[in-house]
């Protein structure tokens, strides 16, 4: 393995596991686990979330040690199992199952390509997910049934894609929020607004079918345009978490790719960057995490 690759992916995967929490804290968030409350999560709390971010952790600093040995991708995808079988038999539940493979196929492209610019990981990923489906190694799951019973493609085709999502949608979203507002939190939400516009959430269609999805679209607009026109969005977002919690509708997959966004732009510099530039509104949180 290049070492200069190598080093390069261990930095993204410190990044990475920042992201997660400081998507874990960005509150208020509609459906999801935050400062405020649990969503429409029964299962799940902040405590559990924040302790299954540090499995996470756990996970790829061996995913790194197997990278440095230049493992096969079959040991590699063992590793990521073992993570999900921990995490489940610890917690109950799948916390961050999604964020464990979203992660480990970031940083295991990273390695292998040293890509410099997102152009180029994004094709990096979109080749190891190839390699990985090739494999076999797609478990049952709701996720599973979720795509077969609606026809969406879900996580699958975008890492086959490349994570588009990321790389097309919240990278933008982020960029577009600082030059409206020059404010880090609003433009996190600026990053939610867009994904719950364009992530096929298996989660939502689990739980409340096509009708999940399309609540969220509708709501992803509405949120940016809010934004967009500077108005307040606390309210609106307080409001949409007790409609979400009576629907028991979800984002699981917005969550993850929300988090990894904000990791991958931890890891270019472009989150500290701004926060350098602008103390962060609102709740002072260890790390700059921020509640509205």
């Amino acid at each position: 393995m290049n070492l200069s690759h190598l080093l390069q992916a261990e930095e993204l995967a410190e990044a990475l596991v920042e992201g997660l929490r400081r998507e874990l804290y960005l509150t208020p968030k509609p459906g999801l686990v935050d400062l405020w409350d649990n969503g429409s999560h029964r299962d799940l709390d902040l405590e559990m979330m924040d302790a299954s971010i540090e499995l996470i952790e756990e996970y790829q600093h061996r995913l790194l040690e197997a990278l440095r040995r230049d493992a096969p991708l079959k040991t590699l995808v063992a590793i990521g199992q073992d993570a999900e079988v921990g995490m489940f038999k610890r917690f109950g539940t799948n916390t961050h199952k999604g964020a464990i493979f979203l992660c480990g196929l970031l940083v295991a492209a990273q390695a292998r390509s040293g890509a410099r610019e997102p152009a180029q990981l994004s094709a990096a990923t979109a080749e190891l997910a190839e390699e990985f489906f090739a494999l076999g190694q797609v478990p049952p799951s709701h996720g599973k049934k979720v795509r077969q019973r609606f026809g969406r493609g879900g996580i699958i085709l975008e890492a086959l894609r490349g994570l588009p999502a990321l790389f097309q949608t919240a990278l933008p979203a982020w960029r577009d929020g600082i030059a409206l507002c020059g404010d880090p939190a609003e433009a996190g939400f600026f990053v939610l607004a867009r994904l719950m516009q364009q992530v096929e959430d298996t989660t939502a269609l689990h739980r409340c079918g096509e009708l999940g999805l399309a609540r969220l679209r509708q709501d992803g607009r509405f949120l940016e345009a809010a934004l967009s026109s500077g108005r307040s969005v606390r309210q609106h977002l307080t409001l949409l978490n007790e409609e979400y919690c009576q629907m028991n509708l979800t984002m699981g997959g917005v969550a993850d790719l929300l988090g990894v966004a904000f990791g991958y732009l931890e890891y270019r510099g472009e989150l500290k960057a701004e926060e350098r530039a602008q103390r962060l509104p609102g709740m002072a949180l260890p790390g700059g995490y921020v509640c509205l």
